[in-house]
Protein backbone atom coordinates (compact mmCIF):
# COMPACT_ATOMS: atom_id res chain seq x y z
CA UNK A 1 0.00 0.00 0.00
CA UNK A 2 1.52 3.31 -1.08
CA UNK A 3 1.65 6.07 1.55
CA UNK A 4 -0.62 9.10 1.37
CA UNK A 5 0.99 11.88 -0.72
CA UNK A 6 1.05 15.42 0.68
CA UNK A 7 0.32 18.10 -1.93
CA UNK A 8 -0.19 21.86 -1.78
CA UNK A 9 -1.36 24.18 -4.55
CA UNK A 10 -1.06 27.93 -5.10
CA UNK A 11 -2.97 29.73 -7.81
CA UNK A 12 -6.34 30.61 -9.24
CA UNK A 13 -9.62 29.57 -7.64
CA UNK A 14 -12.95 30.78 -8.96
CA UNK A 15 -16.57 29.89 -9.56
CA UNK A 16 -17.58 28.32 -12.88
CA UNK A 17 -20.98 29.01 -14.41
CA UNK A 18 -21.49 26.26 -16.97
CA UNK A 19 -24.20 25.63 -19.52
CA UNK A 20 -24.59 22.91 -22.12
CA UNK A 21 -25.87 24.18 -25.49
CA UNK A 22 -27.08 22.37 -28.63
CA UNK A 23 -24.59 24.63 -30.43
CA UNK A 24 -22.56 27.70 -29.48
CA UNK A 25 -24.34 30.71 -31.00
CA UNK A 26 -22.83 33.76 -32.67
CA UNK A 27 -25.03 36.87 -32.59
CA UNK A 28 -28.00 34.61 -31.86
CA UNK A 29 -29.98 33.00 -29.03
CA UNK A 30 -30.17 29.37 -27.95
CA UNK A 31 -31.95 27.51 -25.15
CA UNK A 32 -29.77 25.96 -22.43
CA UNK A 33 -29.91 22.16 -22.26
CA UNK A 34 -28.30 21.84 -18.82
CA UNK A 35 -26.51 24.17 -16.39
CA UNK A 36 -24.29 23.94 -13.33
CA UNK A 37 -22.53 26.28 -10.91
CA UNK A 38 -19.32 24.80 -9.48
CA UNK A 39 -15.91 25.84 -8.20
CA UNK A 40 -13.04 25.91 -10.70
CA UNK A 41 -9.54 27.16 -11.41
CA UNK A 42 -6.43 25.34 -12.70
CA UNK A 43 -4.48 24.76 -9.47
CA UNK A 44 -7.60 24.60 -7.30
CA UNK A 45 -9.21 21.87 -9.40
CA UNK A 46 -5.91 19.98 -9.64
CA UNK A 47 -5.70 19.94 -5.84
CA UNK A 48 -9.35 18.87 -5.57
CA UNK A 49 -8.56 15.99 -7.96
CA UNK A 50 -5.58 14.95 -5.82
CA UNK A 51 -7.74 15.11 -2.70
CA UNK A 52 -10.44 12.95 -4.26
CA UNK A 53 -7.75 10.40 -5.15
CA UNK A 54 -6.74 10.31 -1.49
CA UNK A 55 -3.95 12.86 -1.07
CA UNK A 56 -3.44 15.06 2.00
CA UNK A 57 -3.96 18.48 0.40
CA UNK A 58 -3.93 22.24 0.97
CA UNK A 59 -4.57 25.26 -1.24
CA UNK A 60 -3.52 28.92 -1.18
CA UNK A 61 -5.30 31.59 -3.22
CA UNK A 62 -7.52 34.67 -2.94
CA UNK A 63 -11.24 35.40 -3.08
CA UNK A 64 -13.38 38.41 -2.34
CA UNK A 65 -15.68 38.75 0.65
CA UNK A 66 -18.75 38.22 -1.53
CA UNK A 67 -21.18 35.30 -1.73
CA UNK A 68 -19.21 33.85 -4.64
CA UNK A 69 -16.06 33.81 -2.49
CA UNK A 70 -17.83 31.90 0.26
CA UNK A 71 -19.01 29.33 -2.29
CA UNK A 72 -15.51 28.95 -3.74
CA UNK A 73 -13.90 28.28 -0.37
CA UNK A 74 -16.71 25.96 0.75
CA UNK A 75 -16.46 23.92 -2.45
CA UNK A 76 -12.74 23.33 -1.92
CA UNK A 77 -13.08 22.64 1.82
CA UNK A 78 -15.89 20.13 1.21
CA UNK A 79 -13.35 18.00 -0.69
CA UNK A 80 -11.22 17.73 2.44
CA UNK A 81 -8.66 20.29 1.29
CA UNK A 82 -7.05 22.56 3.89
CA UNK A 83 -8.23 26.08 2.93
CA UNK A 84 -6.45 28.04 5.66
CA UNK A 85 -4.17 29.51 2.99
CA UNK A 86 -7.02 31.13 1.03
CA UNK A 87 -7.09 34.87 1.78
CA UNK A 88 -10.43 36.70 1.78
CA UNK A 89 -10.06 40.30 0.57
CA UNK A 90 -12.52 42.90 1.87
CA UNK A 91 -14.76 44.76 -0.58
CA UNK A 92 -13.51 42.66 -3.48
CA UNK A 93 -15.13 40.62 -6.25
CA UNK A 94 -14.19 36.94 -6.47
CA UNK A 95 -12.89 35.26 -9.66
CA UNK A 96 -15.33 33.58 -12.04
CA UNK A 97 -15.47 31.67 -15.31
CA UNK A 98 -18.40 31.52 -17.73
CA UNK A 99 -18.35 28.29 -19.73
CA UNK A 100 -20.33 27.28 -22.82
CA UNK A 101 -20.21 23.57 -23.65
CA UNK A 102 -21.10 22.38 -27.15
CA UNK A 103 -23.34 19.33 -26.57
CA UNK A 104 -22.44 17.36 -29.74
CA UNK A 105 -18.66 17.49 -29.14
CA UNK A 106 -18.23 18.22 -25.42
CA UNK A 107 -15.80 21.02 -26.30
CA UNK A 108 -16.08 24.28 -24.40
CA UNK A 109 -15.44 27.99 -24.63
CA UNK A 110 -14.57 29.95 -21.49
CA UNK A 111 -14.56 33.64 -20.61
CA UNK A 112 -13.06 34.35 -17.20
CA UNK A 113 -12.22 37.14 -14.79
CA UNK A 114 -9.68 37.22 -11.98
CA UNK A 115 -12.02 39.55 -10.07
CA UNK A 116 -10.76 42.47 -8.02
CA UNK A 117 -9.18 40.63 -5.08
CA UNK A 118 -5.56 41.69 -4.54
CA UNK A 119 -3.13 38.84 -5.42
CA UNK A 120 -1.17 36.96 -2.78
CA UNK A 121 2.04 38.71 -1.78
CA UNK A 122 5.43 37.00 -1.57
CA UNK A 123 4.82 36.59 2.17
CA UNK A 124 1.27 35.25 1.99
CA UNK A 125 1.68 31.54 1.50
CA UNK A 126 1.83 28.46 3.70
CA UNK A 127 5.60 28.10 4.27
CA UNK A 128 5.33 25.43 6.95
CA UNK A 129 2.86 23.43 4.88
CA UNK A 130 5.15 23.59 1.85
CA UNK A 131 8.12 22.33 3.86
CA UNK A 132 6.02 19.38 5.06
CA UNK A 133 4.70 18.52 1.58
CA UNK A 134 5.89 16.13 -1.10
CA UNK A 135 4.93 18.45 -3.92
CA UNK A 136 3.96 22.08 -4.63
CA UNK A 137 1.67 22.63 -7.63
CA UNK A 138 1.41 26.02 -9.38
CA UNK A 139 -0.59 27.39 -12.32
CA UNK A 140 1.14 30.70 -13.12
CA UNK A 141 -1.37 32.80 -11.17
CA UNK A 142 -0.52 34.57 -7.87
CA UNK A 143 2.92 35.04 -9.41
CA UNK A 144 4.77 36.79 -6.57
CA UNK A 145 3.62 34.22 -4.02
CA UNK A 146 4.26 31.39 -6.50
CA UNK A 147 7.86 32.46 -7.09
CA UNK A 148 8.56 32.78 -3.36
CA UNK A 149 6.87 29.45 -2.67
CA UNK A 150 8.82 27.69 -5.44
CA UNK A 151 12.09 29.00 -3.98
CA UNK A 152 11.06 27.76 -0.53
CA UNK A 153 10.13 24.36 -1.95
CA UNK A 154 13.42 24.02 -3.83
CA UNK A 155 15.36 24.98 -0.69
CA UNK A 156 13.68 22.21 1.28
CA UNK A 157 13.77 19.52 -1.41
CA UNK A 158 10.06 19.68 -2.23
CA UNK A 159 9.12 18.88 -5.83
CA UNK A 160 7.65 21.82 -7.79
CA UNK A 161 5.10 21.22 -10.55
CA UNK A 162 3.60 23.81 -12.88
CA UNK A 163 0.58 23.83 -15.16
CA UNK A 164 1.90 26.08 -17.91
CA UNK A 165 -1.10 27.45 -19.73
CA UNK A 166 -0.63 31.19 -20.16
CA UNK A 167 2.36 33.35 -21.09
CA UNK A 168 2.41 35.85 -18.22
CA UNK A 169 5.18 38.07 -16.79
CA UNK A 170 7.45 35.98 -14.57
CA UNK A 171 6.60 32.64 -16.19
CA UNK A 172 10.17 32.00 -17.40
CA UNK A 173 11.54 32.45 -13.89
CA UNK A 174 8.82 30.16 -12.52
CA UNK A 175 9.59 27.49 -15.12
CA UNK A 176 13.26 27.66 -14.11
CA UNK A 177 12.23 26.81 -10.54
CA UNK A 178 10.01 23.88 -11.57
CA UNK A 179 10.89 20.20 -11.46
CA UNK A 180 7.85 19.21 -13.52
CA UNK A 181 6.62 21.37 -16.41
CA UNK A 182 3.46 20.25 -18.18
CA UNK A 183 2.03 22.67 -20.72
CA UNK A 184 -0.97 22.89 -23.00
CA UNK A 185 -0.12 22.54 -26.69
CA UNK A 186 -0.84 26.24 -27.46
CA UNK A 187 1.47 27.38 -24.64
CA UNK A 188 4.22 24.98 -25.69
CA UNK A 189 4.05 26.17 -29.29
CA UNK A 190 4.18 29.85 -28.33
CA UNK A 191 6.86 29.44 -25.67
CA UNK A 192 9.21 27.22 -27.68
CA UNK A 193 8.40 28.48 -31.18
CA UNK A 194 7.97 24.87 -32.34
CA UNK A 195 4.79 23.37 -33.80
CA UNK A 196 6.13 19.85 -33.39
CA UNK A 197 5.14 18.44 -29.95
CA UNK A 198 8.27 16.28 -29.87
CA UNK A 199 10.56 19.23 -30.54
CA UNK A 200 8.58 21.47 -28.19
CA UNK A 201 8.67 19.06 -25.25
CA UNK A 202 12.44 18.81 -25.55
CA UNK A 203 12.72 22.61 -25.48
CA UNK A 204 10.40 22.78 -22.45
CA UNK A 205 12.91 20.61 -20.58
CA UNK A 206 14.79 23.59 -19.14
CA UNK A 207 17.91 23.28 -16.92
CA UNK A 208 16.99 21.88 -13.51
CA UNK A 209 13.82 20.23 -14.85
CA UNK A 210 13.10 16.54 -14.16
CA UNK A 211 10.16 16.07 -16.52
CA UNK A 212 8.45 18.10 -19.25
CA UNK A 213 5.14 17.25 -20.84
CA UNK A 214 2.53 18.56 -23.25
CA UNK A 215 -1.18 17.71 -23.21
CA UNK A 216 -2.54 17.20 -26.73
CA UNK A 217 -6.29 16.80 -26.25
CA UNK A 218 -7.68 13.99 -28.40
CA UNK A 219 -4.10 12.94 -29.24
CA UNK A 220 -3.21 12.21 -25.62
CA UNK A 221 0.02 13.59 -24.19
CA UNK A 222 3.78 13.51 -24.67
CA UNK A 223 6.59 13.68 -22.11
CA UNK A 224 10.38 13.91 -21.86
CA UNK A 225 12.69 13.13 -18.93
CA UNK A 226 15.92 14.34 -20.52
CA UNK A 227 16.65 10.96 -22.06
CA UNK A 228 13.46 9.38 -23.34
CA UNK A 229 10.35 10.72 -25.06
CA UNK A 230 7.12 9.14 -23.79
CA UNK A 231 3.85 9.11 -25.72
CA UNK A 232 0.47 8.34 -24.16
CA UNK A 233 -2.73 7.95 -26.22
CA UNK A 234 -6.14 9.20 -25.15
CA UNK A 235 -8.27 6.92 -22.95
CA UNK A 236 -11.59 6.38 -24.70
CA UNK A 237 -14.75 6.78 -22.61
CA UNK A 238 -18.28 5.89 -23.80
CA UNK A 239 -19.54 9.48 -23.84
CA UNK A 240 -17.58 12.72 -23.54
CA UNK A 241 -19.97 15.24 -21.99
CA UNK A 242 -17.74 18.16 -20.98
CA UNK A 243 -13.99 18.77 -21.28
CA UNK A 244 -14.00 21.67 -18.79
CA UNK A 245 -11.28 21.03 -16.19
CA UNK A 246 -9.80 18.03 -18.02
CA UNK A 247 -6.33 19.55 -18.13
CA UNK A 248 -6.54 20.65 -14.48
CA UNK A 249 -7.59 17.13 -13.49
CA UNK A 250 -4.71 15.67 -15.52
CA UNK A 251 -2.28 17.80 -13.49
CA UNK A 252 -3.87 16.79 -10.19
CA UNK A 253 -3.69 13.09 -11.03
CA UNK A 254 -0.16 13.38 -12.44
CA UNK A 255 1.16 15.11 -9.31
CA UNK A 256 -0.61 12.56 -7.12
CA UNK A 257 1.08 9.73 -9.02
CA UNK A 258 4.48 11.47 -8.90
CA UNK A 259 4.21 11.91 -5.13
CA UNK A 260 3.43 8.19 -4.87
CA UNK A 261 6.71 7.45 -6.64
CA UNK A 262 5.32 6.03 -9.89
CA UNK A 263 7.49 6.10 -13.06
CA UNK A 264 6.89 8.95 -15.51
CA UNK A 265 5.08 6.86 -18.11
CA UNK A 266 2.82 5.38 -15.43
CA UNK A 267 2.05 8.89 -14.17
CA UNK A 268 1.02 9.92 -17.68
CA UNK A 269 -1.29 6.93 -18.12
CA UNK A 270 -2.85 7.39 -14.70
CA UNK A 271 -3.45 11.11 -15.33
CA UNK A 272 -4.91 10.36 -18.76
CA UNK A 273 -7.45 7.95 -17.30
CA UNK A 274 -8.51 10.29 -14.48
CA UNK A 275 -8.90 13.23 -16.88
CA UNK A 276 -10.95 11.14 -19.32
CA UNK A 277 -13.32 9.98 -16.57
CA UNK A 278 -13.81 13.60 -15.52
CA UNK A 279 -15.13 14.34 -19.01
CA UNK A 280 -18.05 11.93 -18.59
CA UNK A 281 -19.99 14.45 -16.48
CA UNK A 282 -20.81 18.15 -16.63
CA UNK A 283 -18.44 20.38 -14.65
CA UNK A 284 -14.73 20.59 -14.00
CA UNK A 285 -14.96 18.51 -10.83
CA UNK A 286 -18.15 16.42 -10.92
CA UNK A 287 -16.71 13.41 -12.73
CA UNK A 288 -13.31 13.22 -11.00
CA UNK A 289 -13.08 9.61 -9.77
CA UNK A 290 -11.78 8.17 -6.52
CA UNK A 291 -8.60 6.10 -6.50
CA UNK A 292 -10.33 2.72 -6.68
CA UNK A 293 -12.28 3.65 -9.80
CA UNK A 294 -9.21 5.24 -11.40
CA UNK A 295 -7.10 2.13 -10.82
CA UNK A 296 -9.79 -0.13 -12.31
CA UNK A 297 -9.87 1.93 -15.50
CA UNK A 298 -6.07 2.18 -15.55
CA UNK A 299 -5.85 -1.62 -15.78
CA UNK A 300 -8.19 -1.58 -18.79
CA UNK A 301 -6.19 1.21 -20.40
CA UNK A 302 -2.85 -0.57 -19.96
CA UNK A 303 -4.35 -3.77 -21.40
CA UNK A 304 -5.57 -1.82 -24.43
CA UNK A 305 -2.11 -0.28 -24.93
CA UNK A 306 -0.38 -3.69 -24.67
CA UNK A 307 -2.81 -5.26 -27.17
CA UNK A 308 -2.53 -2.40 -29.66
Amino acid sequence: MKRTPKLIGIGYCGMDYLCVLPHIPHDDKVEIVESLIQGGGPAATAIVAAARLGADTAFCGVVGDDERGEQIVRGIADEGVDTAGIKVRKNAESPAGFCWIDQPSGKRSIAWTRGTARPLSAREFCRERIRASDLLHLDGHQMQAALAAAKTARKHGVCVSIDAGTLVPGIEELLALSDIIIASQPFAARFTGSRSPTAAVRKLFVPGCRFAGITLGKRGSIGFDGKQVFSCPQYEVPAEVDTTGAGDTYHGAFTFAVAQGRPWESCMRFATVVAALKCTQLGGRTGIPNLKTAEQHLKKFETTIRDA
